[in-house]
């Protein structure tokens, strides 16, 4: 498959958000209000990962309960990888990347989603698998 498309073209920039202290109860609605499967954790204006419906299913799974389950005890953590040094990199992408750059990424870390950052690092939305097979079917 060669592609020319950019992951800029299928990422979602305005994308739901949740803080690491709100419960999996809090989580699953937003995901339903929203029609999402990814929410990126943030406290305040740190950006600290994502929750994603695989998450979720695995607490449930795991009988975590929907009000005392805390987003910060379950989530994706991660951090763009930049010029600092991270401790907890995240599958991420460049918004300038291809799409079968994406799909290897997210094929090889074995996740759905990634966050996409611009080209200052800084994190300017989420893509997922859903994202680019509709651009891909354009």
């Amino acid at each position: 498959m060669k592609s020319t498309r950019t992951i800029k073209e299928a990422i979602i920039r305005i994308y739901p958000e949740i803080s690491p202290d709100d419960n999996l109860g809090s989580a699953i609605k937003a995901m339903a209000q929203n029609n999402s499967s990814a929410l990126v954790v943030r406290d305040g204006a740190i950006l600290l990962g994502l929750v994603t419906i695989t998450d979720v299913m695995h607490s449930l799974v795991h009988h975590q309960d929907l009000q005392d389950t805390k987003i910060g005890s379950f989530m994706t953590r991660c951090e763009l990888i930049s010029a600092e040094s991270t401790k907890n990199a995240c599958a991420q992408l460049d918004e300038d990347q291809d799409v079968l750059s994406a799909l290897k990424v997210m094929h090889q870390a074995g996740v759905n989603h990634l966050l996409v950052s611009g080209s200052d690092g800084e994190p300017v939305g989420v893509v997922s698998s859903l994202e680019i097979v509709r651009l891909l079917g354009k």
